[in-house]
């Protein structure tokens, strides 16, 4: 009984060890919370009061500016405001060198207006300076707010090449406090990961895909809040009108034109370079856009249908549409929640991509967080589908070539090739990809008649990824035309010629490679191109940076069990898929016969770039500091190159 109870008495000991260990957990996780959300309300205020700091005491009130201070040339003054009947115009306002927060006219345009606005200041030195801003304003905006802050002297409007008439009136400065609801939002966003990644600093060391999450997942919420309810992405109208219509799949809805438009490249309403340039012409075309949504003309059917081959590239956005729909959400809300639902599965497909990989992972963190990748992920595109799953497939079979615990799975293989199908179905001119998989040793199988099966199936996949990108072209040539190729564009002669002209066209196709290869592979055309927006900065820091992950990130002992023989044949199965690329692009896009190929950009080489990499990589160069501070070093360069572009595509859009 004494030795029972001694038992007994040491259990209970443990036991209370254990409560007591729990207690301080729940104590410092408590702690933690409480300091998370002191910080993210004390920021965001801190944040909000020095963006407002020369408004503070201003109230709310806009100061009209009177007649007497109004110069014009070309206009007239005409009902309560000033026209501009055609041509050229100039109309200059006279200010007493105060701080300007902000410029804000009302106008009435048949057209889209190009203006520019000109201010004068004085310069720390005291000598008078001018900086010119373009107001190019979305065709549904009747008001223009400038965003300025210069202490300014003048400020004029010019005006060029008006056709339709220009009228402007209520001309106004405004230097009234404003609480931004973007701004707080943002904030508490970026605050809310900074914290994350201090508390979690140990475990995003040794393991880096945590942090990919944290900063892709925050800067990615600051890029969807930030940009437009309007088309910014490339052929961003195509996808966004194929996502809606499987939103509403199998049923149908009456929308406005102004809503149809969204769906079309031949208007100028949702014209990709005139856009909201400021927080209060982001809300109103949002409100616009509210508005004709529920009380427009109705007059457009939109039948929901599936999309096809692309279907896979754009469910879950049209999932996410459906959704915001049904809970009564107005359009910009629906807009934003397949932008949203983009951006969830990148992160969550991309962050277990990273996990599997057994080596590059530094290589593809970058990758995946530079501006382009970054971008893609929240605009509607299948893009992002296609680089993730390719990505995952690719990184299990990896695993499965390099990490000798065990022989291959085949169930994990299976898995892959069906990931592989979902990223290639959208854009099968990735299905050499496919064949990768038949370069990993029979010594990894447990038998050969195991390995001859995923040979079989390797083979069975590419010819039916390459067969769903062939057929339909030899079915029906003019299908795969894109218009915005030119008149002169003809996929079946195009098709003839090749294959009259077999040796003429490698020419012309490996020459088209060859003299865009290092900008499509390691800078802008990939990592900073952002749609119609202005590239990333970073010209020169984002290719260093590709360069040195290349020499340092693949890890020794595993990247010598791919031998040069195996390497070679993943350069020619992506040289395959290279080429595949251009000739998609020759046939759809190109004038027939010529020799330089248009529309092909260095984004389609994304999903092949950690492979090329690989091939690419060498054991010459050591670096000799830890994991764990590379690691950092790695999420310090991507939250650097894609922060500072989030911040000016915010700047621009939303304060």
């Amino acid at each position: 009984m004494h030795g029972h109870d001694m038992l007994k008495s040491d259990y209970t000991i443990k036991e209370r060890k254990a409560d007591e260990q729990v207690k301080v957990q729940k104590g410092r996780l408590i702690k933690e919370i409480i300091i998370v959300l002191l910080c993210m309300v004390l920021g965001s205020t801190l944040i909000e009061l020095g963006a407002n700091i020369r408004s503070i005491g201003k109230g709310k009130q806009s100061t009209v500016i009177p007649d007497e201070s109004i110069t014009l040339e070309g206009f007239a003054s005409e009902g309560g405001g000033y026209y501009l009947q055609s041509g050229e115009g100039v109309l200059r306002c006279e200010l007493n060198g105060e701080y300007l927060k902000k410029f804000i006219y009302d106008f009435d345009s048949k057209d889209l207006v190009d203006a520019k606005i000109t201010v004068g200041y004085d310069n720390s030195m005291g000598k008078e300076e001018t900086i010119t801003i373009e107001d190019k304003n979305p065709i549904l905006l009747t008001r223009s707010v400038v965003n300025v802050g210069k202490k300014a002297k003048w400020i004029q409007i010019s005006l060029s090449n008006i056709e339709s008439g220009f009228f402007i009136r209520n001309i106004e400065v405004s230097n009234s406090f404003e609480l931004n609801k973007y701004r707080v939002f943002s904030s508490n966003i970026l605050i809310l990961g900074i914290c994350l990644l201090v508390i979690f600093r140990k475990k995003i060391g040794k393991e880096i895909e945590y942090g990919f999450a944290i900063i892709a997942l925050a800067l990615g919420i600051v890029f969807v809040i930030s940009i437009p309810t309007n088309k910014i992405g490339w052929d961003e109208e195509t996808h966004f009108k194929r996502a809606y219509e499987m939103s509403l799949y199998p049923g149908e809805e009456q929308v406005s034109s102004e809503i149809a438009a969204q769906f079309r490249a031949d208007t100028v309403y949702n014209y990709p370079y005139f856009q909201p340039q400021s927080y209060e012409e982001k809300q109103n075309l949002n409100g616009l856009m509210n508005y004709y949504y529920q009380d427009g003309d109705h007059a457009v059917t939109v039948k929901g249908k599936l999309c096809g081959v692309y279907t896979p590239g754009l469910v879950l956005q049209a999932l996410a549409m459906k959704i915001a729909r049904a809970m009564g959400m107005p359009f910009d809300c629906i807009f934003l929640a397949g932008r949203f639902a983009e951006l969830l599965l990148y992160v969550f497909v991309m962050f277990f991509t990273i996990r599997i990989i057994p080596m590059g992972k530094r290589v593809l963190t970058f990758i995946s967080l530079t501006p382009t990748s970054l971008f893609l992920a929240v605009t509607y595109t299948y893009d992002t589908v296609v680089f993730c799953f390719i990505s995952l497939a690719f990184a299990i079979m990896m695993r499965e070539w390099l990490v000798e615990k065990e022989n291959v799975n085949m169930k994990r293989m299976f898995l892959a090739n069906v990931f592989l199908i979902i990223g290639c179905l959208p854009k099968a001119i990735y299905a050499p990809v496919a064949l990768i998989q038949t370069l990993i040793p029979t010594k990894r199988y447990e038998n050969k008649k195991k390995r001859n099966q995923m040979m079989v199936v390797a083979g069975i996949v590419f010819l039916l990824l390459l067969a769903s990108f062939v057929i339909p072209q030899m079915l029906n040539p003019s299908a795969m035309e894109d218009v915005r190729g030119g008149a002169n564009v003809d996929s079946g002669q195009q098709m003839s010629l090749i294959l009259t002209h077999p040796f003429a066209y490698a020419g012309i196709v490996l020459k088209n490679i060859w003299t865009s290869f290092a900008d499509y592979a390691f800078a802008e055309a990939c990592y900073r191109l952002l749609g119609h927006l202005e590239p990333a900065p970073f010209r020169y820091l984002i290719p260093i940076l590709v360069v040195f992950l290349i020499a340092t990130d693949y890890t020794e002992k595993l990247n010598r069990k791919i031998n040069w023989k195996q390497k070679t044949g993943i350069l020619i199965f992506i040289g395959m898929s290279v080429v595949l690329i251009w000739t998609a692009l020759y046939v759809a896009f190109t004038a027939l016969g010529s020799t330089s190929i248009g529309g092909v950009q260095g984004r389609y080489y994304r999903p092949l770039l950690w492979m090329l990499y690989l091939v690419c990589s060498s054991n010459f160069v050591e670096i000799k500091a830890s994991n764990r501070q590379y690691n950092r070093f790695v999420l310090g360069a991507g939250m650097l190159v894609s922060g500072v572009t989030i911040w000016r595509i915010f700047h621009m859009f939303c304060i």
